[in-house]
């Protein structure tokens, strides 16, 4: 399990945030367009490609994903 990236549930949303620059969380949708939405950055950080790369990471960790188990 990576330590960059966790889930959790808000509400009846579930969220994923990053815990390394660039910090960001986000609602997990698996929409049309992104499965990821309503980003909100928690660092500031001008690189796109590295906000890029960052997504692209919780993309791939949202697929490989496995709740711990109870």
């Amino acid at each position: 399990m990576s330590k960059e990236f966790r889930i959790y549930q808000d509400n009846d949303k579930q969220i994923i945030e990053r815990l390394s620059y660039p910090r960001f969380r986000g609602v997990i949708t698996f929409g049309s367009l992104s499965d990821i939405e309503e980003v909100e950055l928690l660092d500031q950080c001008n690189n796109p490609l590295q906000l890029a790369k960052a997504m692209r990471e919780a993309g791939e960790f949202i697929l490989n994903y496995k709740p711990d188990k109870l």
